[in-house]
């Protein structure tokens, strides 16, 4: 993979994350928000760059020179505090690419040292290319799943990454599935 560049989202990348959002195909934007989405309306824009790198990080990678914003990986931290939902987003022509490994890597890097213990995704079935990122964190617990939904657990330590309540691969939800929320791996 040429290298990539790999930095904290700031304030001032709110065009770079339009940018990414517009160089994503339909499929992958279904992907990644659940619903057929044309445009980020202003309040989702502002919601993805309320970045405050300890509960909400953010990070973006651009491409070899010369420089375009390639890819954004999040994660937000939930009420369990040592609990963060991801999310992330390639362009479809830097897909398989090693992008997403890359940016995950670097995610989880900062939200170890954070105090993030366990990720959450939740991703369409289909995704094989979501399960395969997510698969580098390790194995999975589904915490739930509906319809063409799944849930699941990752723990950032390798060990097992299961809540209360969950259930392991496979094995149905312990409780009632929750709606999904709108990110995703995709």
């Amino acid at each position: 993979m040429p290298a990539i560049t790999i930095r904290e989202l700031t304030p001032s990348d709110c065009h770079a994350v339009a940018f990414t959002f517009g160089h994503l195909s339909a499929q992958s934007r279904y992907q990644r928000y659940f619903t057929p989405k044309d445009a980020l309306a202003p309040r989702e824009l502002r919601l993805l760059m309320a970045v405050d790198h300890w509960h909400h990080e953010a990070l973006i990678a651009y491409s070899p020179p010369p420089r375009a914003p390639i890819g954004i990986a999040r994660y937000v931290r939930l009420e369990e505090f040592d609990t963060a939902e991801l999310a992330v987003e390639v362009v479809d022509g830097w897909q398989r690419h090693g992008v997403g490994t890359a940016l995950l890597e670097a995610l989880t890097e900062r939200a170890a040292r954070a105090g993030i213990a366990r990720f959450q995704a939740a991703m369409l079935r289909e995704n094989r290319a979501a399960r395969a990122l997510v698969s580098h964190l390790g194995p999975a617990t589904v915490l739930a799943a509906a319809g063409n939904v799944v849930e699941l657990s990752y723990s950032l330590s390798g060990e097992s990454s299961a809540p209360a309540g969950s259930s392991e691969p496979g094995s149905p939800p312990a409780s009632p599935p929750s709606a999904p929320t709108p990110t995703g791996v995709g």
